[in-house]
């Protein structure tokens, strides 16, 4: 890591990786996007991390069958 301009970043041959792609707002730069799927408290219950390329609307059955099935309460 190397402080620039007040902030840490990776130096330029550390940077990217196999989930990151361009930028959807810098078309110079590669980015990442991190897809969150929660319940109604805001609970995480699946996410995954794709290039910032990518749809958001493409994840959604990835981040639905992530989802563990739900167990039903045990009677007394």
């Amino acid at each position: 890591m190397v402080a620039r301009s007040g902030r840490l970043e990776l130096p330029a041959g550390e940077k990217g990786g196999a989930k990151t792609g361009p930028s959807p707002v810098d078309r110079g730069r590669t980015g990442s996007k991190h897809h969150l799927l929660v319940d109604g408290r805001g609970l995480p219950l699946a996410w995954t991390l794709t290039a910032a390329n990518r749809n958001d609307v493409t994840q959604l059955m990835e981040l639905l069958d992530g989802v563990p099935p739900v167990r039903e309460q045990a009677r007394h």
